[in-house]
């Protein structure tokens, strides 16, 4: 080719190369978060777990704007969701493999939008809680790390963008909570987290009351964790109920009705003794369809129904065991169906399903543990007691209470650890139902013969007695009751008592007087 030809293509070449480069760099310099209509009801069938509904508008959005990135935003809250509520190990391994080229896609965004920041962020705590899930604490506490960077970098950047809180306040919640046995974590994350900062946050946005739609949009599912953490967290349980009030009064069409909320306000409404109010909210799922299965949702209405010695509560464990995809409360849904089989006095039964507890599922969440105990120890449970118990749990206060004073001490009681559990008991019983002196009364008792036995009586008492002083103002006893309940050393509900006496701590010292 002569040199004129060539110098005569020269622009033709030049025009093509920064074509082609405009052409590469288009999607990040198009690409938009446009929360039109579509993408709202896309997040909200993803709220409702009405994957297959959210995929078609997925779709659609996609068509009819290519360079809109909430859909893949959307897509990663997906997979996130089927991955913490079915637990399917089998998912998780064919899923996390989509999250680096949805990062990739996100960060080709534009950097002057607030939701740049922010939907990465997102993704990457997505994929923190799946990874905690499954025991991958290191990628996850990297992953935090990163969505903690970049909600904080969004805050000062776009101070108004008010939906940007509620994963900040996630961040600092977990960041408050984080084991003492798990401080490296908190070493990599680098999050200096307080439990009633990141509440405060997420308050923010549960309690938006403006004209912004999109801030609105994610008022149900910022009251959401709001009411989960505070019912878990904070030291009055009650704190949590208007917040769950307020969840199910929005959850009402049938449409629109999320398992998610169902979940939460039935959480919240068992652990403040309103076992016949969540026992109704638990059933109205059934008129639900077209949903991602929550399959743990028959776990918790048979711990409803057991709560009230309903023993049709029995195939609702059945169901739970061998529908479930994951590990977690299996063993605990065994035990119950031993329970059950004991409260029958059928104990051979009772036994014989006793030893599934030892083989099937896995010892990670607390109510596995204490399953795997009990199963381990051969020691069959006293009848009264366990009466007494699931009628605490249901708040029937005076029915539990029935069940122990009715039968004489030597019924009641015919172990060291009988004797513990029935101190506790009543503790429990007269701190519900206002006697706040005996209640004392009852947790010293149980602290000072339970203390070196290997039960969760005694940790639990101290940190319930902690709860008391502190809602009475007793600053220095609730300080102490808490540190008692952490230097009590049981296998038993071990991790959540000592998150729990930890944040009671924190509270404290904050609240309490300055020394």
């Amino acid at each position: 080719m002569s040199k004129s030809a060539i110098k005569g293509k020269a622009p033709l070449i030049r025009f093509i190369l920064i074509a082609g480069a405009f052409l590469f760099f288009l999607p990040s310099l198009l690409a938009q978060y446009d929360y039109n209509d579509n993408c709202q009801h896309t997040y909200q069938a993803i709220l409702s777990l009405q994957f297959a509904e959210a995929r078609k508008l997925i779709d659609t959005e996609k068509k009819a704007d290519p360079a809109n990135l909430l859909p893949v935003y959307f897509e990663n809250y997906i997979d996130y969701l089927t991955l913490f509520i079915g637990e399917d190990r089998s998912q998780y391994e064919l899923l996390k493999g989509r999250m680096s080229d949805r990062i990739t896609r996100l960060e080709h965004g534009r950097q002057d939008s607030p939701y740049y920041r922010f939907c990465l962020a997102q993704g990457y705590l997505q994929w923190a809680s799946a990874r905690l899930k499954f025991g991958d604490y290191t990628a996850a506490a990297f992953e935090i790390r990163k969505a903690h960077q970049l909600f904080t970098e969004n805050k000062v950047k776009f101070p108004d963008f008010l939906i940007n809180n509620l994963g900040l306040g996630i961040v600092h919640v977990v960041g408050g909570i984080v084991p003492e046995s798990y401080r490296w974590i908190a070493g990599i994350m680098g999050v200096d987290g307080s439990v009633e900062g990141g509440l405060n946050e997420i308050r923010r946005v549960a309690g938006y009351a403006g004209p912004d739609k999109i801030t609105s949009l994610y008022r149900p599912e910022a009251s959401f964790y709001l009411a989960f953490l505070a019912g878990n967290l904070q030291k009055n349980k009650k704190d949590a109920l208007p917040v769950i009030r307020f969840l199910i009064a929005q959850n009402t069409e049938a449409q629109s009705k999320s398992p998610l909320m169902i979940f939460a306000g039935a959480t919240i409404l068992m652990k403040n003794g309103l076992n016949d109010e969540a026992l109704a909210l638990l059933q109205e799922r059934e008129a639900l369809t077209m949903r991602f299965p929550f399959v743990y949702l028959d776990y918790l209405e048979g711990m409803a129904r057991l709560n009230n010695l309903d023993f049709s509560a029995l195939h609702l464990f059945e169901q739970f065991s061998g529908n479930f995809r994951g590990q977690n409360y299996i063993r605990s849904a065994y035990q119950k169906m031993a329970w059950i089989a004991l409260l029958r006095g059928d104990t051979a039964r009772y036994r014989q399903t006793l030893k599934l507890v030892l083989v099937m599922g896995v010892s990670v969440v607390d109510e596995d543990k204490q399953a795997y105990s009990e199963a381990a120890s051969g020691v069959l449970p006293n009848v009264i007691l366990l009466r007494a118990r699931l009628l605490f749990d249901g708040g029937y206060y005076h029915r539990s209470m029935k069940e122990l004073l009715d039968n004489s001490i030597s019924r009641s009681v015919r172990s060291t650890r009988d004797l513990i559990e029935y101190n506790y008991r009543l503790g429990r019983i007269y701190h519900e139902t206002g006697n706040y002196g005996r209640a004392v009364e009852y947790y010293r008792l149980t602290i000072q013969r339970g203390k070196t036995e290997p039960y969760y009586f005694a940790a639990s008492a101290a940190y319930q007695m902690g709860l008391l002083f502190e809602n009475r103002g007793e600053w220095s006893k609730a300080d102490s009751a808490y540190r008692l309940c952490l230097t009590i050393n049981t296998p038993e509900y071990k991790a959540s008592l000592g998150q729990k006496a930890k944040a009671g701590l924190i509270r404290v010292k904050k609240t309490g007087p300055k020394t």
